[in-house]
């Protein structure tokens, strides 16, 4: 990744970039000591300089995305196992007892690089907010103290790094709640709540192969808060893949209140409506405005796909449609392109290997899924969480 800058130059996201690689490489089976990881991580270590920032003299602190990024390419490759080992139990009214986090076998320096990242993400969190930003470099923006983006691969960081015990405190998690819940918008069109029908078989007209079990409005999140923004695919997957998380958290703290739950519950099925309703995987859906961030996008859907553990979104199989898409777009080389400059120009965030990266992470389903899915109950039966209690 470092090869893509000019002599003498620094791009305060390289990091971050390189961290990509390695999280792409480690879930397609790469080990430590492969010469295209040690490369990448000699590379982050040599600009690494603890919890302050990176050892570049006047080139920016570290970044959030930098941080989180770190944080889920390092447990990638050092903890590659997705799923709890240890076995569910429930309590005498069949509820599932939050499990103790799964041993980790890091090796200590890669445990005290992960807890110092761990410890700048919770630091920087926005106080009376919730979400996370771009803190003490040229990318924080004027016009908000946070952003969706930076707040989901915070939180991403924060659930890699809790499996192995390195755990953010509940109110960490309950305040990145509050902030997703109120910067989801409050208004919407009224949408059906779609579920598969039990009965249907393929080759039948009847019972239809999906029911309506009731409507909601389908309500979406924009990148920047206040509604500064249109709406997106790529940020209202955000904001269901951020509730998702501090549910499943919470849930795993012993402090999710049932009021919260309520709501997150709420906001996620609003938000997966508009996602069905808006569904796409030609580009990222932005109605009204120009689509942006095409790959961003998918990788998003899949990880809200699987932090929720649904199939659809609406009547959407989003990894058969997605994977299909994907498939259909890689080119000769193996790899997939970055934006054809349409809209505007291409920027190392969307470069060629970023791309890749995303359609790979995708395809191959990377991430990791809750103790039990966090799939809101509905109405009419099928596809609800179980009442666990959380």
């Amino acid at each position: 990744m470092e090869a893509s800058l000019g002599p003498r130059t620094y791009n305060i996201m390289e990091v971050g970039l390189d961290a990509l690689v390695i999280l792409t490489l480690a879930h397609g089976g790469a080990k430590p000591k492969d010469k295209a990881i040690t490369s990448c991580l000699n590379f982050c270590r040599g600009h690494y300089s603890g919890e302050g920032g990176l050892n570049l003299k006047g080139s920016g602190k570290l970044t959030v995305y930098t941080a989180a990024t770190l944080i889920m390419a390092l447990d990638a490759l050092y903890n590659p196992g997705h799923e709890a080992k240890n076995k569910l139990k429930k309590d005498r009214y069949g509820n599932v007892i939050p499990p103790k986090p799964t041993k980790c076998k890091y090796p200590s320096s890669i445990r005290k690089w992960i807890q110092e990242l761990v410890s700048f993400i919770i630091n920087n969190q926005v106080k009376g907010s919730g979400g996370w930003r771009y803190p003490g470099n040229p990318l924080a923006a004027p016009d908000a103290e946070t952003d969706l983006s930076n707040t989901q691969y915070a939180l991403l960081a924060l659930d890699a790094a809790a499996r192995c015990g390195i755990k953010a405190p509940p109110e960490t998690w309950r305040n990145a709640a509050e902030h997703v819940l109120r910067e989801q918008d409050k208004d919407g069109l009224d949408t059906p709540i779609w579920i598969e029908n039990e009965a249907w078989e393929p080759g039948l007209d009847k019972p239809a192969r999906f029911t309506a079990v009731g409507e909601t409005l389908a309500r979406p999140w924009t990148y920047l808060p206040a509604d500064t923004e249109l709406p997106t695919g790529s940020m209202t997957a955000a904001g269901v893949t951020c509730l998702a998380m501090c549910k499943e958290h919470l849930w795993l703290q012993k402090k999710l209140d049932p009021a919260l739950r309520g709501r997150i519950d709420k906001g996620l099925i609003s938000g997966m409506a508009w996602l069905g309703d808006n569904f796409s995987v030609e580009e990222n859906p932005t109605p009204g405005g120009a689509s942006q961030w095409h790959y961003y996008y998918l990788y998003g859907l899949e990880r809200a796909g699987l932090k929720v553990g649904t199939r659809w979104f609406g009547k959407h199989d989003w990894y058969r449609e997605g994977g299909e898409h994907l498939l259909g777009a890689q080119e000769k080389n193996g790899g997939w392109k970055e934006p054809d400059g349409t809209v505007r120009p291409a920027d190392a965030t969307e470069s060629k290997i970023t791309q890749t990266c995303f359609a790979i992470l995708f395809l191959k389903r990377t991430t990791r899924k809750p103790i039990i899915p966090m799939m809101p109950p509905v109405t009419g039966g099928g596809g609800g969480a179980p009442s666990d209690g959380r």
